[in-house]
């Protein structure tokens, strides 16, 4: 049954540190120690195994052993130093040696029976409530994975209550397994110990078999750098930075990592947010330009209007100077399209990117028509005006035109005086709508620069900024305190082997402890 369990346990031992093939050497460790419950050394015995991956008839190793054999095979070596140097024929090499010195980590054991500690010898000749704690101690920080078995006795031990342990039957009998990971920072609350609580009834505990090594953790850390693949470090000093840049609303920095490309993007929108909000506020002022010009064609419109009447009345003396009349009404359409012209250029339309010639007899309609096509649907009170406008001056020319023909006589004057009249009233409730057009569009866009593109720029800012404060926290303190923890469980885990480790091998290191409880 002994040789069954030591068996299992060398078996385990080699699980935890098995490896895919590797195609450089290796050195196998297997320290096999005898201990006291105290954790004091009897015996210490260092079996190691060179694996000769490229068949090298030498293989160079480093040791501090002493009584220094081959157990495998007649080959030699030779021993300068700390430098051993073996014959191995492109063999495989396994040799064993002893030191003085201290293992990485070595079982603790306490016995406790009502409450005072007591020895295992001891508890054979007594009955009870008792505890049997494991801990382990270690020379040095280094973190480890540890797994203790002890076979229990047929009788004698009963109402078993574990922590961090369990019970496994093999071959009939019940073996106590109890792990523990020691030497890993405290913060992440992983067992450093494990313990057995039984009746006891003139139990007699015997031995206990410890496997411990510190090789799976060391596996995990370097597979997670080869994952990662970037110092963290610098990334979470440069997330820190960037976060910190945000919440402060200052310039973001420059980063070499992979924050890079995220800060340009961030950069890009908000410049893009301050580029709307500022095309907002100009579109505002340039709406108040065109109120204020279509408030002049209002007043304008309303002048004409009386002009109109007074034409009217005064028709009679008109026909007596056609030619004046005539005259004086090409003019007139000059005027107004002198004032258009006079408008249009004071509306701002320059700063929109629209060029206009200027408004002739010929060319108003054409022009007009083709500003009014330019202009997007969501300016279209802009675009109602201008075909008012187009309108109005499309009743001038007519009126023009019939004034022209009205000189050919009475009747066709009287008529043509009346037309005018009429158009110049049109013209007047036109401006008039105009002005009220312009107005409203001055409105709507002061409304469009302060409650729409402002709150969206103020919104989007403000979300960077409170996601920033947010997550500031989270990143100095977990994140980091995570990072701490994996940065000093990497440092400590390094060349956690008991011998010295040759440069040129990798190495595997299981320690096997016995301890004699009695």
């Amino acid at each position: 049954m002994l040789k069954k369990v030591v068996s299992l346990l060398c078996a385990l031992a080699l699980l935890l540190t098995c490896s895919a093939a590797l195609a450089e050497s290796t050195k196998h460790e297997r320290v096999y120690i005898v201990a006291s419950p105290d954790g004091a050394v009897k015996s210490l015995t260092d079996n190691v195994r060179l694996e000769n991956a490229d068949n090298a008839d030498e293989i160079t190793d480093r040791t501090l052993l002493t009584a220094i054999e081959n157990v495998s095979g007649d080959e030699t070596f030779t021993l300068d130093g700390e430098t051993l140097v073996w014959k191995a024929n492109g063999r495989d090499i396994t040799y064993q040696g002893t030191s003085d010195k201290t293992p990485a980590l070595l079982p603790v054991m306490t016995l406790t029976l009502d409450g005072a500690e007591i020895s295992a010898k001891d508890l054979k000749e007594k009955a009870g409530d008792a505890t049997l704690t494991v801990t382990y101690q270690a020379a040095e920080a280094v973190p480890a994975l540890a797994v203790t078995a002890m076979l229990l006795p047929e009788k004698g031990v009963s109402d078993l209550k574990l922590e961090n342990a369990a019970v496994l039957t093999v071959m009939g009998r019940q073996v106590l397994v109890g792990w523990a990971v020691p030497g890993m920072d405290a913060s992440l609350n992983l067992p450093a110990s494990f313990s057995a609580s039984f009746r006891a009834d003139h139990a007699d505990l015997g031995w206990a078999m410890t496997l411990a090594t510190s090789d799976p953790i060391d596996a995990a850390c370097k597979e997670l750098d080869t994952r990662i693949g970037a110092d963290l470090t610098a990334e979470i000093n440069e997330i820190t930075t960037l976060l910190t840049a945000l919440k402060e609303g200052k310039d973001l920095p420059e980063t070499t990592g992979k924050t890079k490309d995220i800060i340009s993007k961030i950069k890009q929108l908000n410049a893009g947010l301050t580029t709307l909000d500022s095309g907002a506020a100009t579109l505002a002022e340039s709406a108040k330009s065109l109120s204020d010009g279509a408030a002049s064609v209002n007043t304008g419109a309303a002048q004409l209007k009386e002009g109109a009447a007074s034409l009217d009345a005064g028709l009679a003396a008109l026909t007596e100077n056609s030619e004046a009349l005539n005259a004086g009404a090409s003019q007139l359409f000059d005027s107004i399209l002198a004032a258009a012209n006079d408008q249009l250029a004071s509306a701002g339309l320059d700063a929109l990117g629209v060029t206009l010639p200027p408004l002739t007899k010929d060319n108003y309609a054409e022009v007009l028509d083709g500003l009014i096509a330019k202009i997007p649907a969501a300016l279209k009170p802009a675009a109602d005006q201008l075909a008012a406008l187009k309108t109005q001056l499309d009743q001038v020319n007519t009126f023009v035109s019939g004034l022209q023909t009205y000189t050919g006589g009475v009747d066709t004057a009287a008529a043509g005086a009346k037309t005018l009249s009429e158009g110049a009233a049109t013209l007047a409730t036109g401006a008039s709508q105009l002005s009220g057009g312009a107005m409203a569009l001055y409105i709507g866009a002061g409304a469009l620069q302060t409650t729409g593109t402002q709150t969206l720029k103020d919104s989007i800012l403000g979300a960077e900024k409170e996601a920033a404060e947010k997550l500031l926290p989270l990143l100095q303190d977990q994140v980091a305190n995570v990072l701490r923890v994996y940065d000093e469980t990497r440092a400590n885990v390094r060349n956690t082997g008991y011998d010295l480790r040759p440069e040129a091998m990798k190495t595997v290191t299981v320690c096997i402890i016995r301890t004699d409880l009695q």
